[in-house]
């Protein structure tokens, strides 16, 4: 069978009608019957593999996959459906696996260059939702476009259809790998217990998913760190379907039957009841989940690789499930009042706490109370005269710190000195090992203002203050500071401008306020090559930031080495936003984060800590923030 530009079939695969490039669809499994079924699931043996501390490996394409160790495992079940028996032993060689189901963002990062796959396929739209509608051919040519990508041998013959599971790239998993993957070392029909009742923690399913596929990686992983084995959409695995082939399997590597018509998929979907998510429940002889006629956007799939040498380029951390994500709030920050036409305002910081509590995040972090800042690390970066006269201004009543942009009132003070000192308390947590990185969702934001001048909003510089708090009481002497505010933050930049300890970056819009971030100003003196800003013209999107942040940040901060990294994440570069004219989704600050969230990983044990900036939409913020912190947790 062929999965590239002509077709023909072989052994016994239906040639189906070609497209406009003549591809044959190899995948059968969703196109010839409308009967419905659920996928099943059951028990598992603890693998002799398992390990607390799973590897996270990040590719150069910039996906995060797991090292899985070999092992054995009991796949199948007796209790199950009749083709999930019998529950026998295999084992399998250790391999990689993408930590998440593949991605919209991910699929039009690559599927552009291929005739055959370019467009978005997916019903359910958003670079941070899983691609769906995939038939197994194109998926299968995803895996090849990604092995060619990063300089891999493609696993899939485009004429047979054939893998090569001695080739270096990507392919689709086998039933036994994906199963091994899923159960994490479990035993029961799920990894987390043995049976459906904390579900809607771990899945997107028909209990709660909406109708809909949601966001790839928000509900808790699995015990060696992987997403949404069960629900959100089924996935596609290498292996062709048998009914019977359970009983005549090979018991190292199974590599499914010879011949067969159709292909399996595994996991549940978000249309799935918690009995068709069990860990060992297959779909194969009749198609896809529910009905399977109006159910391809309840499918997708996730790549896997075989296990690098160690001497393999990709660098690796250790996945830290102890370790939650620190959340930084007060309703004292509520205090700091700058009128009802202002957009900044209170209400965005209760639009972000009330959408992540109603999307079940909230109760995932470790909340950390603010303090208010010591005031000789404030002096660390303000002029004493300066501080003074800011407290002194607020005092005397409301009104404007030396421009009509930024307004204070009387609390104004106490809360720029509280929201310097919530990021400082965040910094202690983290440093301290009690969270991984942290959130602050603090008021007024601070990245313009400058050592003796409030502007743009912004009080006190609360990410500078942050990243002398680091090197002085912390002794951290290398910090990174990444904005990706709309606009540049000149403040940060002036500050630390001719410091060769501290490395800033901005990727922002230009021209636009406040009118600096040019790529020619890169520093002075000893600073010089230690700034380093990406202006990007009004209109630019997903694509324009994710190649700054792969091609100019990425290696900026291989070469600096950081020892703690600093986020001024400022959300006014979304579509929606009034201040901005960029054209970011929600789904691009996941993206963006997990790339600063590798760098800290590989580089300083993860220590990071998030500072809100800008952001006025509130629509927009609560959503961007939701995919910020859920790639945050991740």
């Amino acid at each position: 069978m062929r999965i590239g530009r002509s077709g023909l079939v072989q052994r016994g695969i239906p040639r189906a009608r070609a497209g406009a490039a003549g591809l044959v669809l190899l995948a059968m499994a969703v196109s010839t019957s409308c009967r419905k079924t659920e996928t099943a699931a059951k028990p598992a043996r603890e693998s002799n593999g398992a390990v607390s501390q799973p590897q996270i490996v990040a590719t150069s394409g910039g996906i995060e996959m797991v090292l899985l160790p070999a092992g054995r495992f009991a796949m199948g079940s007796d209790r199950g459906e009749a083709d999930e028996a019998p529950r026998h032993e295999v084992s399998v060689d250790a391999f990689l696996m993408d930590r998440r189901e593949v991605t919209q963002a991910a699929w039009a990062g690559l599927a552009s260059q291929s005739e055959f796959l370019a467009g978005d396929p997916s019903h359910f739209k958003g670079a941070d939702l899983p691609v769906e509608m995939v038939r197994w051919d194109m998926a299968a040519l995803y895996c090849n476009l990604r092995s060619r990508a990063e300089g891999l041998k493609p696993c899939y013959n485009e004429d047979s259809g054939e893998c090569d599971f001695a080739a270096d790239g990507y392919r689709l998993p086998t039933e036994a790998e994906w199963e091994y993957a899923c159960r994490a070392g479990s035993e029961g029909d799920f990894d987390f217990a043995p049976d459906a009742r904390d579900l809607k923690s771990y899945a997107w399913f028909a209990g709660n998913s909406g109708k809909k596929t949601c966001p790839a990686g928000r509900k808790k992983p699995n015990a060696w760190g992987l997403f949404d084995m069960h629900g959100n959409v089924a996935e596609w695995c290498n292996d062709r379907y048998g009914d019977t082939y359970y009983r005549t399997s090979p018991a190292a590597n199974p590599r499914g039957p010879a011949e067969g018509k159709r292909f399996v998929l595994r996991g549940g979907a978000w249309n799935s009841t918690a009995d068709a998510c069990r860990s060992t429940r297959r779909a194969g002889e009749d198609p896809g989940f529910a009905d399977a006629c109006f159910s391809r956007d309840a499918i997708g799939f996730r790549c896997v690789r075989r296990a690098p040498d160690p001497a393999a380029s990709e660098r690796t951390v250790h996945y830290r499930p102890d370790r939650r994500t620190g959340f930084v709030y007060s309703d004292v920050y509520l205090s700091h009042k700058t009128g009802e036409s202002h957009p900044e305002r209170p209400e965005r910081l209760t639009a972000i706490v009330d959408r992540l509590k109603t999307a079940g995040l909230l109760e995932r972090l470790q909340t950390i109370a603010p303090r208010k800042a010591e005031m000789s690390f404030v002096a660390a970066v303000h002029d004493a005269r300066y501080v003074e006269r800011v407290r002194q201004h607020c005092a005397a009543g409301p009104g404007w710190l030396d421009s009509r942009d930024t307004p204070v009132a009387n609390e104004s003070y106490d809360v720029a000195i509280s929201a310097a000192g919530g990021v400082l308390a965040a910094v202690d947590a983290v440093m301290a090992g009690r969270i991984r990185n942290a959130f602050c969702a603090v008021r007024p934001p601070g990245h313009h203002a400058l050592p003796d001048r409030a502007m743009g909003f912004c009080l006190l510089n609360n990410v500078a203050i942050a990243a002398r708090y680091v090197q002085a009481k912390h002794q951290a002497p290398k910090v990174l500071i990444v904005d990706w505010d709309v606009h540049h933050g000149n403040g940060t930049q002036a500050i630390f401008y001719r410091d060769p300890t501290v490395f800033y970056f901005s990727v922002h819009q230009a021209p636009f306020y406040p009118g600096t971030g040019s790529e020619a100003q890169r520093g002075e003196g000893d600073g010089l090559g230690y700034t380093l800003n990406a202006p990007l013209p009004a209109g630019s999107g997903d694509e324009d930031y994710r190649r700054v942040f792969r091609e100019v940040l990425e290696p900026a901060a291989r070469r600096f080495d950081p020892d703690f990294v600093l986020v001024s994440a400022g959300f006014d570069a979304h579509e929606d936003d009034p201040l901005g004219g960029m054209r970011l989704t929600a789904g691009q600050y996941a993206e963006m984060t997990r790339i600063v969230k590798r760098i800290a990983e590989e580089h300083c044990e993860g220590r990071l800590v998030s500072v809100l900036e800008g952001g006025y939409s509130l629509r927009g913020l609560a959503d961007s923030v939701e995919a910020h912190v859920g790639a945050l947790l991740e």
